[in-house]
C-alpha cells in the first residue's frame, strides 16, 4: 500500500481555482494598502499604519509566495541573491542576517548561491511559520515592532552581513534608517548591510535619510552609491544599497 503523508495539502482542481482567487484578492489588498499609506503618509500615525499592515500580511502568508512572484513579478529576493554572492564569491560560511524574513523568499535564493549560516528576523508569527517550512534557516526571530531596541537580545558583532528585501522604506510603519544603528551594532567591523528595494519606495518624505550621514560621520558604516536594477517586480526599477560596517 501507498502511504499517503500530509493528504491536506493535497489540493483538488476547486482548491487550485479557490487559492488562486484568495492570492489574488488578498495581494489585491496588500497593493491598496500600500498606495493609500505612501499616498497618505500624514492621515494616520505609524502605529495606526502598523496595525493595518499587520492585518494584511497576516492574511496573506499562505499566498505570499506565488502572488509576489507570478502577480506583482517581484525579483527582488533574486537580486538579493545575486548581490550577496557577489560581496562573498568564496566565503559561503558567513553567518547572514535576513532582516523582515517575510516568507523565507531571501534564504532560498541565498541557499542556492551555497551560503548555509542564514538567520531571520521579523515581526508577524505568520510570516516565520512559512519561514521555517523553507527549511534554510538556522534560527528565526520574533522582533517587537513597536520597540526598536527589542533585537538587542542579538549580541554586538554577531553577524558578517544583514540582508533585507522587499521591506524598507515601503511605509513609514515599515523599517527605515532607523534601524541602521542597531544594525551596525550586530555586524561585525568589516561586514555588509544590503538593502533591496523598489526605486520608487526611496521617494517617501518619512525617510530620514540624513541618519545615514549622522552614522558616517560617527564612523559606523560607509556608503556606497546606490546600485540601479532594470527589475525589481513588474514596472518597477530597483535600487540596491550597500554599506560597509566599519
Amino acid at each position: 500500500r501507498i502511504q499517503i503523508l500530509f493528504e491536506q495539502e493535497i489540493m483538488t482542481k476547486g482548491d487550485e481555482n479557490d487559492h488562486q482567487h484568495l492570492t489574488e484578492k488578498y495581494m489585491g489588498e496588500i497593493t491598496d494598502f500600500l498606495m493609500t499609506a505612501q499616498k497618505n503618509p500624514d492621515t494616520v500615525s505609524r502605529e495606526e499604519d502598523l496595525i493595518k499592515q499587520q492585518e494584511v500580511y497576516s492574511k496573506i502568508s499562505t499566498y505570499y509566495d506565488q502572488g509576489t512572484r507570478d502577480i506583482y513579478g517581484y525579483k527582488g529576493h533574486v537580486l538579493t541573491g545575486q548581490h550577496v554572492a557577489r560581496l562573498y564569491p568564496k566565503n559561503k560560511d558567513i553567518r547572514i542576517l535576513d532582516f523582515s524574513v517575510g516568507t523565507g523568499l531571501v534564504g532560498e535564493e541565498l541557499t542556492k548561491h551555497g551560503f548555509q549560516n542564514i538567520y531571520g528576523i521579523d515581526i508577524n508569527k505568520e510570516f516565520l511559520t512559512a519561514a521555517q517550512k523553507k527549511d534554510c534557516y538556522k534560527g528565526l526571530y520574533l522582533m517587537n515592532p513597536k520597540d526598536i531596541d527589542s533585537f538587542d537580545f542579538i549580541f554586538d558583532n554577531t553577524f558578517d552581513a544583514i540582508v533585507s528585501s522587499g521591506t524598507f522604506y515601503l511605509t513609514k510603519s515599515h523599517p527605515g534608517t532607523e534601524y541602521f544603528e542597531k544594525m551596525c551594532n550586530i555586524v561585525k567591523p568589516g561586514g555588509k548591510i544590503l538593502i533591496v528595494t523598489a526605486e520608487v519606495y526611496c521617494e517617501g518624505n518619512w525617510i530620514k535619510w540624513d541618519e545615514i550621514e549622522r552614522l558616517e560621520k560617527l564612523g559606523k558604516l560607509k556608503a556606497h552609491p546606490a546600485i540601479p536594477e532594470d527589475v525589481y517586480k513588474t514596472n518597477h526599477k530597483g535600487k540596491v544599497f550597500v554599506y560597509d560596517v566599519l
